[in-house]
């Protein structure tokens, strides 16, 4: 599995459901992809890795957008 498989999967959940909350994503490509692609920040939590989200920016699109007050 790659950074472009990861990034992939997420676009294309975005486009089967319509958004992409990041409430169990991160366990969801734990899971699937592996632990490389998600790491342990300092305060103890568990985010996507940098690289993933870099390629998933760089695929997205203008028309896809970070929605801060729904975390999706």
């Amino acid at each position: 599995m790659t950074v472009k498989d990861v990034a992939s999967f997420m676009l294309n959940e975005i486009k089967k459901n319509g958004s992409l909350p990041q409430d169990g994503l991160i366990e969801i490509i734990k899971e699937k992809f592996g632990n490389e692609f998600v790491f342990e920040t300092t305060h103890k939590t568990l985010t996507i890795n940098k690289k993933v989200l870099r390629e998933f920016n760089k695929i997205k699109g203008e028309n896809i957008v970070w929605d801060k007050d729904r975390c999706c």
